[in-house]
């Protein structure tokens, strides 16, 4: 298109559509089965007050109906249609401060909503957030609404601070988290506040995370004291509720994060860069170290089922284009594992069929801490592994732990 990208959304029901926005409102839907592409942004009748949309409008799809879809100007729209119609729901969510308001058209507008979330256990329980520091929720759909941005000031976050993400828990209705940045003021207070009430007290959660801008949290698929929050400097983590953080990185290098989200189905932390990059990490093995993995001598993590692409290419002579990913990360199925302490040998990891036949042994040398080995679905005398289900054996000293690991296929993205 001829816009800047901004929110996208994919139906999770329905992958035909995708919903997405644009600087100034602009909001679109694309019907991936005619290849077509609808203007969807919601208007006001001539003679109204005129619309005012943040740079980065949001846009959200309900989590119990998703042909429901909202985004937000100064106030929120609701369309029960995928876009057709819509509907005002609130009144002007932010300060309207006609100090920090330009004429329409002039120049980039203040005094917008940037977040929303609906929560994912009860309907009509939604949050809405805004630059200008206004926090607000209804609990009854849209028919009134309560601002919670004095009790959010009164726990400690500062209100002029640009509210950069609203969460609601999956865990329970009552309960959310807000995070605010105050970079834009040259200010790095770590803001990330956390209500099981509906707004009506709030708790610093930031602990003891260093001075940050946080721009988004998200909580675990399976336990609700395990967040991620994204900064100007990386990512953080906490498994205890937000009491004490560490720094999440890995390879990953100190860069602002702007946005995060766990997927679904593999349970992968996918997290995307201010310079639009992209990286993914597997957290499932998270809630096994909190869960007393770390406390053990030696511990085999779960394997995550592992697919693998049917073709590659093969110097240049067949280039396949996006059908066959080309990154830097290990081509296999990982097989991560936990030491007490440094074995004085090399650990020993061998694969295994159905059968029972040795396919493959790995020796290699481990420390302290986390260590991984990465099997390449070799197979011996250069077969590749089918798909199927194999079973890992660790040997460390006289220890011996197995577990089943899965290998998949994987179609061709089309």
């Amino acid at each position: 298109g001829d816009n800047d990208g901004m929110y996208n959304r994919v139906d999770p029901n329905d992958s035909r559509w995708v919903y997405n926005s644009i600087q100034w409102g602009g909001q679109y839907r694309a019907d991936q089965k005619t290849h077509t592409r609808k203007l969807i942004q919601p208007t006001r009748p001539a003679g109204q007050p005129p619309l005012r949309y943040n740079w980065t409008p949001p846009i959200m799809l309900s989590p119990h109906n998703s042909a429901i879809v909202y985004t937000g100007a100064q106030v929120l729209f609701r369309s029960l249609d995928r876009g057709d119609h819509w509907e005002e729901i609130s009144p002007d969510l932010t300060t309207n401060d006609p100090e920090k308001i330009s004429p329409p058209g002039m120049t980039v507008q203040f005094c917008t909503l940037t977040t929303l979330s609906e929560s994912p256990v009860k309907a009509g329980v939604i949050w809405a957030g805004a630059d200008d520091g206004k926090v607000q929720v209804t609990t009854n759909h849209g028919a009134t609404w309560t601002d919670v941005t004095p009790k959010l000031v009164a726990a400690g976050a500062p209100a002029h601070y640009w509210t950069t993400r609203v969460l609601a828990s999956r865990f329970a209705p009552g309960t959310a988290y807000v995070t605010k940045a105050g970079r834009r003021y040259d200010e790095f207070k770590t803001v990330v506040m956390k209500t099981t009430d509906f707004g009506a007290t709030w708790t610093s959660v930031a602990g003891d995370m260093p001075d940050r801008a946080v721009d988004v949290v998200v909580e675990d698929l399976k336990d609700k004291d395990i967040l991620y929050v994204g900064t100007n400097k990386g990512v953080f983590a906490t498994i205890d509720g937000g009491r004490c953080w560490v720094a999440f990185k890995g390879n990953m290098p100190t860069v602002p994060v702007t946005d995060m989200v766990i997927h679904p189905r593999e349970h992968d932390l996918v997290v995307a860069t201010y310079g639009r990059g992209l990286w993914v990490t597997n957290v499932a093995w998270v809630g096994e170290a909190k869960a007393g993995a770390l406390d053990k001598d030696v511990h085999l993590f779960a394997i995550r089922p592992t697919p693998v692409p049917p073709e590659g290419p093969w110097g240049n002579w067949e280039l396949y284009g996006d059908r066959h990913l080309v990154v830097p990360n290990d081509d296999g199925v990982n097989v991560d594992f936990f030491l007490k302490a440094k074995p004085a040998e090399k650990v020993k990891v061998t694969v295994a069929d159905a059968t029972g036949a040795t396919l493959r042994t790995i020796e290699a040398e481990a420390k302290a801490g986390l260590n991984r080995v990465t099997w390449d679905l070799g197979a011996g005398r250069g077969r590749r592994a089918e798909p199927g289900e194999y079973t890992v054996t660790l040997k460390v000293r006289d220890r011996t732990l197995t577990q089943k690991a899965r290998v998949v296929p994987t179609g061709h993205a089309r």
